[in-house]
């Protein structure tokens, strides 16, 4: 693969920098559904979703990782996502995703406000997301 195939790409978490270096495809959730990022795409500003984030690095390897809300930058082959989390499949604790679950379930079986509804919807997006992709890849 050529070196024009790829795209420099930082991912940066609140609480630290996951990934700094080339990459060769991204696919992440947004606002407007899945999009999938390769070298020297058209400049997009998006907002991120939680849900799965794909790097097909340099090597080819695959990397699969739980992000919580955030944002990307795709310009002048530079992708820059910022996200509130994020977790490597060895981080998820199946049992505290399956115990958080359960409990957004409970929540939004509750009545609630409009704005603890929406947290509770977040709660079980991030506990789903965990339990996906620990399901999908161990």
């Amino acid at each position: 693969m050529a070196k024009t195939d790829l795209f420099s790409l930082r991912v940066i978490a609140t609480n630290r920098v996951f990934y700094d270096g080339k990459a060769k495809y991204l696919n992440i959730r947004t606002l407007d559904g899945q999009l999938g990022l390769m070298a020297h795409h058209a400049p997009i500003v998006a907002a991120v979703e939680i849900g799965q984030l794909d790097i097909q690095k340099e090597d080819d390897e695959w990397l699969h990782v739980a992000v919580g809300p955030g944002i990307l930058n795709f310009a002048n082959n530079r992708l820059t996502l910022l996200v509130d989390t994020l977790e490597t499949l060895e981080e998820i604790d199946i049992r505290r995703a399956e115990e958080a679950k359960e409990r957004a379930m409970e929540q939004l079986r509750q009545k609630q406000s409009i704005q603890e509804y929406k947290t509770s919807q977040a709660s079980l997006a991030r506990a789903l997301t965990r339990l996906e992709l620990r399901e999908r890849y161990i």
